[in-house]
């Protein structure tokens, strides 16, 4: 068997050199699909299916505080009741907990921002991670008064400290204080993940129990949990909510609405991420199938002007098995080369996916040509070449050697049964083309709408960063407000700057402060919803382009001495004040009274889609928390142009302080969008290569028509026959083929259009103009590709084809 295999691999890679044209053909049109399937294989395994880097990683849970009244499974927890849940609960072998954070990093260089998190000493036991030098945080390091301890990330310790060994136990300056390094992380830990990217330093919270218990209301810690053998998720469910109910009643205020959600920690890093991978796999495969299609066509074609060789080796005593073996050795070949090829555009393919890739999809950057994916590739390629190799093959080999030579001898080499096989592969690929072409067209037109949307504001020629204030060199909110006032007027300076404010929170961050609130001398009722403050300069508005509609807006009077005044955007005045002037009305939030001096244009904060949020804009003179700003300054000019004499005002007062976050509003727009065009641009550049392959293979399929018909052309010319009506007769076989595949695939689109309706905004899973105009493009296009082959037919000169054969 051995030798009959090798015997039947050395005569396929002869007859694929013997025709390198065909082979070309199909190996490129087998590459674009694997390639695309790789390449998206690729970041489903490094997403979806890659184990997380820790021991037994389906044992970690992250567990969330709920609100039972809102419905909300996902929020922070406060420092009380994770002390509480650590004490009483029976499920977790340990419990941890977490907090994002930043430092500044002085010494050893420029001041430099770096993420960081402060942890319980239980974390790094609970996750199982040992660093690669020194030692993990011990319960002495994490009490109230210890040494300051921090263990530092491995991509940090080589950029920074260029890899020096003997880093551990030296100390470093974070936010002007000492930390000693005890440990260096391994490479790639960077947990806890966050949106913008993991932590660098680690160093204990130092929870002091008997201070904290009176912060019950004040919530930040991410929880994670590792479950006890035997333990179940419903179990532990269980056991939490009996916990959570124990401390509602004896902490109502505070706890009465207050439950807990547990949830796999790899479920929640990539539920966001899910649908929309599988989505697009489900997509490339259709790409993949679409170029199987095609390949069966060629062979199919390929296999008819063989016939006379395999009537021979039947008649020399080949078994149908044997001829079966003969074609799928073949088309394995052909399917193995094309991976090969598909690698290569894989491996191209992916640094694409990394640099277009949203920050939504964790482990981003982690992807690559692994083994597990080598073998998807592998196995792929072999799967391939069986599927559009396997109807070529058994019609091939179904003729007999006296029918075999009867065809040949009239000359009809394809043979009806052949030729209705082709037709229908036609078909599926013109179908399949349609439904991804239907489902790109949505999503482009759903992200049209979302480009468009009002976004309350302007872009054009507008600059922002962001500077947080360190507590320990500003410790109290006047100096805070004095160094952003001394700021702000040095930016107003710089030339080619029409106008220059801040903003505690920026357009399009995702970021809300949102709070309860009433209104003075009127009852509001429940359900409404909650009040997102922005504390703001006097020149934000003109900056950014918010539009005033009525009253006054923010002047340099409204001070800490004056009564605290508020702008209120329209969404809140037309719904809250419906029927009334809201100018002079007062608001109370966070136990002060704001009087409404004027109504601004509504801003997408959040995110383009959706409604807007109610929005007051306040003083940052007569609000708390300023330690946070973002500047932004309108321009005359590139705003690239003005970044070093921005940096270099913001020096004048304070060299020592770091600019972050430094991006135009253009760039901060596009980034609210990313997750939309990224998947916007895959999808697309998949109905685009299906189009190609599609239309490739009508074309293909039409050539060949025309050469088989070359006699029948000539008789017709013959006959009188016009070049108008030869053109109409193969246009007219093309096109019917054409409107078949459509017909079937508007059936699939409105099917595969449902997959999509949570992704798309403003647009209908069955949009009209989509579904005319994805039918009219594909036509368009499949009636250039049957044009070709039908004007080469028209040319065809009867002498010669009557003596064809």
């Amino acid at each position: 068997m051995l030798t009959a295999f090798l015997q039947d691999v050395r005569y396929g890679v002869r007859t694929l050199a013997k025709q390198p044209g065909f082979t070309l053909a199909a190996v490129l049109t087998l590459a674009l699909g694997i390639g695309a399937n790789t390449a998206i294989f690729s970041v489903v395994n490094a997403v979806l299916l890659r184990p997380l880097p820790f021991d037994d990683p389906e044992q970690i849970m992250q567990v969330w505080a709920t609100n039972t009244e809102e419905g909300d499974n996902d929020l922070v927890v406060s420092v009380p009741d994770f002390l509480d849940w650590q004490h009483q609960n029976r499920s977790f072998e340990q419990l941890a907990a977490y907090s994002s954070t930043s430092f500044i990093l002085n010494g050893a260089g420029e001041p430099e921002r770096v993420r960081g998190a402060k942890v319980s000493a239980s974390f790094f036991p609970l996750l199982r991670v040992q660093p690669v030098a020194g030692r993990i945080l011990t319960p002495e390091d994490d009490r109230v008064g210890g040494e300051r301890v921090a263990l530092v990330g491995h991509g940090l310790w080589q950029r920074r400290f260029a890899g020096d060994p003997r880093l551990i136990g030296q100390t470093v300056r974070l936010n002007d204080e000492s930390y000693r390094v005890i440990g260096i992380m391994p490479p790639g830990f960077n947990f806890p993940v966050r949106k913008v990217g993991g932590a660098d330093i680690w160093v204990p919270h130092a929870f002091d129990p008997n201070a904290s218990m009176s912060k019950r209301s004040s919530s930040y810690l991410g929880v994670l949990g590792r479950l006890k053998r035997g333990v179940t998720r419903e179990q532990v469910q269980a056991d939490m909510e009996s916990i959570t109910r124990v401390l509602a009643e004896q902490f109502p205020a505070t706890n009465r609405t207050r439950g807990a959600y547990v949830v796999p920690l790899r479920e929640q890093l990539v539920e966001k991420a899910r649908p929309m991978l599988l989505i697009l796999l489900g997509a490339v495969s259709f790409v993949l199938l679409i170029a199987c299609i095609n390949v069966a066509n060629l062979l199919l074609a390929r296999a008819s002007a063989r016939h006379k060789e395999m009537s021979i080796r039947s008649a020399l005593g080949a078994t149908r098995a044997r001829l079966i073996r003969q074609f799928l050795t073949e088309s394995v070949l052909l399917g193995l080369l094309g991976g090969v090829a598909g690698l290569l555009l894989a491996a191209w393919g992916l640094r694409l996916l990394v640099a277009l890739a949203p920050p939504e999809i964790t482990h981003i950057s982690e992807i690559s040509l692994d083994r597990n994916v080598l073998a998807w590739t592998f196995a792929l390629s072999v799967l391939t070449g069986l599927l559009f190799g396997l109807a070529p093959a058994i019609k091939s080999s179904r003729l007999g050697v006296a029918e075999s030579l009867k065809e040949n001898a009239h000359g009809a080499t394809a043979g009806r049964e052949r030729g209705r096989l082709r037709s229908l592969l036609i078909v599926g690929e013109v179908a399949l083309s349609l439904v991804l072409l239907v489902g790109a067209g949505l999503l482009l037109k759903s992200l049209w709408r979302l480009q468009n949307v009002e976004a309350g504001f302007t872009t054009d020629n507008v600059l922002t960063m962001t500077l947080s204030l360190p507590q320990y060199r500003f410790p109290d909110v006047e100096r805070q407000r004095a160094f952003h006032a001394r700021v702000v007027e040095r930016l107003q300076n710089i030339p080619g700057v029409g106008a220059a404010g801040m903003t505690t929170i920026l357009p399009l961050s995702g970021i809300s402060e949102a709070s309860d609130f009433q209104v003075v001398g009127r009852q509001l009722g429940k359900g409404w919803p909650s009040l997102n403050t922005r504390a703001v300069s006097p020149d934000y508005l003109r900056a950014i382009g918010i539009q005033l509609l009525k009253g006054r807006s923010l002047t340099e009077r409204d001070d800490r001495n004056a009564p605290p005044v508020c702008l209120v955007n329209g969404w809140m005045a037309r719904r809250v004040f419906e029927g009334e002037d809201p100018i002079g009305r007062r608001i109370k939030t966070g136990g002060v009274e704001w009087e409404i001096v004027g109504v601004v244009g509504d801003v997408k904060h959040r995110a383009l889609s959706g409604e807007p949020d109610f929005e007051m804009y306040v003083p940052y003179t007569q609000y708390p928390f300023v330690s946070n700003m973002t500047y932004v300054l309108r321009t005359g000019l590139d705003p690239a142009a003005v970044v070093a004499s921005a940096r270099a005002a913001i020096g004048a007062v304070d060299p020592e302080q770091v600019v972050d976050n430094v991006q135009t509003m253009d760039q901060v727009l596009l980034k609210s969008i990313a997750q939309p065009r990224f998947n916007t641009f895959l999808l697309s550049l998949f109905a685009a290569v299906a189009l190609l392959i599609a239309s490739v293979g009508l074309y293909g399929t039409l050539s060949y028509m025309v050469a088989q018909r070359t006699h029948e052309i000539g008789v017709r010319v013959a006959l009188g026959a016009r070049v108008d009506d030869v053109v109409r007769l193969v246009v007219g076989q093309g096109m019917k083929l054409v409107l078949a595949g459509v017909a079937a695939g508007a059936v699939g689109a409105f099917v595969a259009s449902r997959v999509l309706s949570g992704f798309l905004f403003e647009v209908s899973p069955t949009d009209v103009w989509t579904f005319a105009a994805a039918p009219l493009l594909l036509m368009l296009v499949a009636l250039v590709a049957c044009y070709a082959p039908a004007r080469h037919a028209a040319k065809v000169d009867p002498l010669v084809a009557l003596r064809y054969e």
